[in-house]
This record gives C-alpha cells, sequence and structure tokens, in this order.
C-alpha cells in the first residue's frame, strides 16, 4: 500500500519527495557493484549479486510501497535503459502518479572526457540535454533535473542559470535542483533563479551518519530553501553496523581464504562505540513502536516495521537531520530494508546518543 507518511511535512519548497526518502539507480548496471547480465546461479545469490529480474522487483515494491522518487544520469546508460522500461511495464499499484524521476546534467568536463567531445557550454546544452533524458527516460517531463557542479561553466553561471530556467518554462522539468554545489554557487543560482520567479529546488552531496562532514551543507541549504538530498547514506557499508571489530565480514559468504570484509580492523575498532549505540537504538525503537502499536483497537493499527535494523537506524539518521536520504537498492531484500525506514522516525534523544557516539568516536 502507498502511505506517504510524510504528507504533512514542512517540506524546505514545494517539490514534496513522498516519505522523504528516494531510490537511487546508481549501481544498475555495475559489474563493479555485483551486477551480472544473465541468470544468476544460487553461489552468485548468496554472494550478493544480482541481475535485471531483481532490479525490476526491487524497483516495483518500492512504487507500490510509498517510495516513489527515483535517481538517474544519462551518465549510466544501462540504468536509464533499465528504469525506461521499468516505469512503462510495472505495476505501480495504488501510486497514481508513478515514479517522481530525477536526473542529471553531469559535470561538462567529465562528459567531455567521457564523450571525447568539447565541454557543454551555454543555456542550450543544459536545455537540449534534460530534453534528451526525457526521450530516453519515455517521459514528457521529469520530476526533478539537476545539474552537477560544472567548477567552471562555458558560458558562465548566468547561462547555467538561463538553461535551468529554460528546462522548467519548456516543461522537460517541474524542478530544477544541483550536485555537489558549493554554498556561494548555489545562494548565487536561487537568487537569479526567484528573481525569475522560480528556485534552485535541491542540491545533492554526500553525507552519513559516519561521514557528517557536510553536517553545515545540510543546515545551509534548508536556510536557502532548497531540499537537501543525500547520496552514499550508507558510507560504502560502514553506517550499517553491521561490519564490527568482531564481525569484521558482516555474515556474508567468505570471498575467499584471508577475507577479513571491507573495512579495516583498526577502523571498525575506532567505531565500536558508535555501533553499540546504533544496535541499543535498534532494540529502544523496536519497543517504542511497538508500545505505540498497543494502543490501537484490533486491526486499527498502522503497518509499520517492528524489525527495526542498524542500517534503518543509519537511513532514518539522514532523515532526522532533515536530509533527503537516496538510497542504492539493487534487490528486493535491500527494498523491504528501505521501506522498513518509514513510518517511524528517530526522537530528538536518540539522535543525541548518536552524535555522541560519534563524536567519541571522532567522527
Amino acid at each position: 500500500m502507498f502511505v506517504d507518511w510524510t504528507e504533512d511535512y514542512d517540506d524546505e519548497n514545494e517539490f514534496h519527495i513522498p516519505n522523504r526518502v528516494g531510490l537511487s539507480t546508481v549501481d544498475w548496471g555495475a559489474g563493479k557493484a555485483g551486477f551480472v547480465g544473465g541468470k544468476l546461479k544460487k553461489k552468485e545469490r548468496r554472494a550478493g549479486k544480482f541481475n535485471k529480474t531483481d532490479l525490476r522487483k526491487a524497483y516495483e515494491k518500492l512504487q507500490q510501497n510509498g517510495v516513489s522518487f527515483v535517481e538517474t544520469s544519462e551518465s549510466n546508460s544501462i540504468a536509464e535503459a533499465f528504469l525506461q522500461k521499468f516505469m512503462d511495464e510495472c505495476d505501480h499499484g495504488e501510486n497514481d502518479q508513478g515514479a517522481l524521476v530525477a536526473s542529471t546534467y553531469p559535470n561538462p568536463w567529465k562528459h567531455a572526457i567521457k564523450s571525447r567531445s568539447l565541454p557543454r557550454r551555454g543555456a542550450g546544452a543544459v536545455v537540449t540535454a534534460a530534453e534528451q533524458a526525457c526521450d530516453r527516460l519515455g517521459v514528457s517531463s521529469m520530476a526533478l533535473y539537476q545539474v552537477q557542479n560544472p567548477w567552471y561553466y562555458v558560458g558562465g553561471s548566468g547561462a547555467m542559470a538561463e538553461g535551468m530556467l529554460d528546462v522548467i518554462s519548456d516543461d522537460h522539468s517541474r524542478y530544477v535542483g544541483c550536485i555537489d554545489m558549493s554554498l556561494s554557487k548555489l545562494a548565487k543560482l536561487q537568487r537569479k533563479l526567484r528573481a525569475q520567479g522560480e528556485f534552485v529546488a535541491s542540491n545533492q552531496f554526500e553525507f552519513s551518519l559516519t561521514n557528517r562532514k557536510s553536517m553545515a551543507v545540510i543546515e545551509s541549504c534548508k536556510k536557502l530553501g532548497i531540499t537537501p538530498i543525500c547520496t552514499n547514506v550508507l558510507d560504502g557499508g560502514l553506517a550499517t553496523g553491521k561490519y564490527t571489530s568482531t564481525n569484521p565480514t558482516g555474515g556474508e559468504v567468505s570471498k575467499g581464504e584471508g577475507d577479513t570484509g571491507p573495512f579495516a580492523v583498526r577502523k571498525l575498532e575506532k567505531l565500536d562505540a558508535l555501533f553499540r549505540v546504533q544496535d541499543s537504538l535498534r532494540e529502544k525503537v523496536n519497543r517504542r513502536i511497538g508500545d505505540k502499536l498497543m494502543k490501537y483497537e484490533s486491526g486499527q493499527a498502522p503497518k509499520i516495521n517492528r524489525d527495526i535494523t542498524t542500517t534503518q537506524i543509519a537511513i532514518n539518521y539522514v532523515r532526522a537531520k532533515g536530509a533527503v536520504p537516496l538510497v542504492s537498492v539493487t534487490n528486493v531484500k535491500m527494498a523491504n530494508e528501505l521501506l522498513g525506514c518509514l513510518g517511524w522516525d528517530l526522537s530528538e534523544d536518540e539522535v543525541e546518543e548518536l552524535e555522541k557516539a560519534c563524536k567519541s568516536c571522532g567522527v
């Protein structure tokens, strides 16, 4: 059932992301992340490999149950192709609006190196790229079109702002946002767009429980009326609390003799205090949710996850700080993990416990 638990959330602007959480396609089609082009063997599946069928099932599960915001980029043509197919063929259940799609205008210098061409320039390049993204995704308009920090944009910041405004006026996207934009550039861009009656809706950057360097960026975005969208919210797995100094492989299938997991034991030892707090909060939140649901009459209680994990504590920490976590999901198991974050929040005291532990660990 599609339920938006944050329907009444006081958003930074009129761009509302249901449940303040989104799906990232960053790992779709990526061999390094475990993607396999054909059928999977049991051994591969146990090792965390995934294929197109897994992606389709995960996408459909999320769309039907409350996570409709999905982000992709022209930099990942396989992900775009899969997303276009899934949007067209999957059952979106009670999600009448379908997927809220976001795509990206990548850094023009990186794009030039990858495509072996001159860097894109001027307002027209932004508009053309957005139009082509719509065509590839098979949509008339996107929910959000993001411009990645260009370092230096040929044509100037004025041309970039003009291009973003034209993307909206030409109805290629209802809203525009940024990725990894510095706060000074972001503020300048916001002034330019607001002068024309529009606004920068979002800014995307890395942030997690174990990588809190961008805490100030979240606060600054909110002051500017910009929704902070955070990527790598599990910090490559470190923030899940699954890998510890006493269990460095996280209980996963061994990759062979001498496998000590993805993180150095010394690094995990440094974070032991944080992982203990995550685990204790998992139990505390479970009890709190159980007590809340007990107050409802039989059959009237909302369906909320009562088996909280340390991974969900990490994801909802990002939400508690006022940002929208963008989570890479490649299978149904991870889709269920993400859906288990909905319907409950960390309390202020619980957030404070986590942050005290972070500080004691030097994070």
